[in-house]
């Protein structure tokens, strides 16, 4: 079964946390107002629904229902993500990806990480611990046992691509990466690893990287004042997340069996 074969990195899952779990918004202001004139029809039938907004109560009632069951659906984007997966188990490849920006971030993680120990005055090394709980799994790029936080860290290409202030990070991906590995790091050890940082730290680019067409004062930082290299900010796991997480992940799973079934039945005779 394709649920033994599959996990789910953490670095790659936040396509699977779009979107809302049960009504949005505005759904439930209009569930509530469907909801409050069937009840006044049971003594004035001129507020009884008439047939589309009884099929449109039903349809709202349902989503909670299910949501209360722990049923959800995923986005678009989830299921793109859950059938690139399978696509890679049934086809038998294996994506890889590259860049010149995460050949630096690879080349000058450690001295980013010295970097900010010097920084924040603290003596954290790189973390070797393999995370995982259910179909999730992960590595963290730092742990902080004394605050129970994880760390993970993003060196920019360049000044340009720095974001200067926390406001500028766009976090919507590694939200979700950190929020896992503070999730996995929960289960295994029984601990509350609620915390975590995002930080993005501005190291000068390996000479062999720069391009040519690319000036000198855009990768090297050195001279930077070491306050205006970092930029970082914080989550929190909280239990309404965890509910969250652990509802995706059923569903992805269940969507991943889904397209399985799909894939390998859809040349059979009938």
């Amino acid at each position: 079964m394709i649920e033994n074969l599959i996990k789910f990195r953490a670095s790659g899952a936040a396509p699977l946390f779009s979107g809302d779990d049960g009504l949005t918004e505005a759904q439930q202001k209009k569930y509530d107002e469907l909801s409050e004139r069937s009840l006044a029809s049971i003594t004035d039938p001129k507020k009884k629904l008439t047939d589309n907004m009884k099929a449109e109560f039903d349809k709202l009632h349902l989503i909670r229902t299910n949501l209360e069951n722990g049923v959800v659906e995923l986005s678009t984007g989830g299921r793109t993500f859950v059938e690139s997966l399978v696509d890679q188990v049934v086809y038998k490849y294996k994506k890889t990806f590259g860049s010149k920006e995460t050949e630096k971030g690879n080349t000058v993680e450690e001295d980013a990480i010295a970097f900010l120990n010097e920084f924040f005055m603290t003596d954290l090394l790189k973390s070797e611990s393999s995370l995982s709980n259910g179909f999730f799994q992960g590595h963290p790029d730092l742990e902080d046992e004394n605050k129970k936080m994880i760390i993970d860290i993003k060196c920019s290409w360049t000044k340009d691509t720095f974001p200067k202030l926390p406001e500028q990070i766009s976090n919507s991906t590694y939200e979700w990466q950190l929020k896992l590995y503070c999730y996995m790091k929960s289960k295994m050890t029984g601990d509350n690893w609620s915390k975590a940082r995002l930080c993005y730290v501005l190291m000068s680019t390996p000479e062999g990287l720069v391009p040519d067409w690319e000036g000198d004062d855009l990768h090297y930082v050195d001279d930077l004042d070491p306050a205006l290299r970092i930029t970082y900010i914080e989550f929190e796991l909280t239990d309404a997340d965890i509910a969250h997480i652990e509802r995706r992940e059923k569903a992805a799973v269940k969507y991943a069996t889904e397209y399985y079934n799909k894939l390998i039945t859809k040349n059979q005779i009938k």
